[in-house]
């Protein structure tokens, strides 16, 4: 007897909490904040910092409100064809909902050659995903200065 109606209690128990969970979750932001771009005259070049890129851009949510202050870029690509910078751009609500957005703005390839924006991937015709970073100018510097140290050739 005693075992049936700990039975009953575990199972009505168990309810409570399913209700309580699925009325939890119902309630929960599950809504992604959105993007508002607006027109704005940028040149990207070797110069260009992120909070200039951020300049007309803006984000809301229906539950938090303004979230421009959240806005972070992900990234940079290049494009030396269409001499072009695609700037990935993304926003977190408090609840956790993340949206991301793209913009292109024109660029200056023969500036940001010259001045090595190390930061950015350039998208190349024939490598596309080849991108060399900082550590292989470190390393060719090391070489060189250990060389000039030692005298070697």
């Amino acid at each position: 007897m005693r075992s049936n109606i700990l039975g009953v209690f575990f199972t009505i128990l168990s309810g409570v909490l399913i209700a309580l969970i699925v009325i939890a979750y119902g309630r929960s932001d599950r809504i992604a904040p959105e993007f508002r771009f607006s027109a704005v005259d940028l040149i990207y070049d070797s110069e260009t910092k992120d909070d200039d890129l951020k300049i007309g851009i803006n984000a809301y949510d229906a539950k938090d409100g303004d979230l421009t202050s959240r806005i972070v870029v992900e990234k940079v690509v290049l494009n030396k064809e269409a001499e072009t910078a695609v700037v990935y751009y993304a926003v977190a609500d408090h609840s956790g909902n993340v949206t991301k957005q793209s913009r292109v703005f024109p660029a200056d390839i023969e500036d940001i050659e010259d001045n090595g924006d190390s930061s950015d991937i350039i998208e190349d015709e024939e490598y596309p995903a080849l991108t060399f970073g900082n550590d292989v100018a470190q390393e060719a510097s090391t070489e060189a200065s250990s060389e000039e140290e030692t005298g070697e050739d």
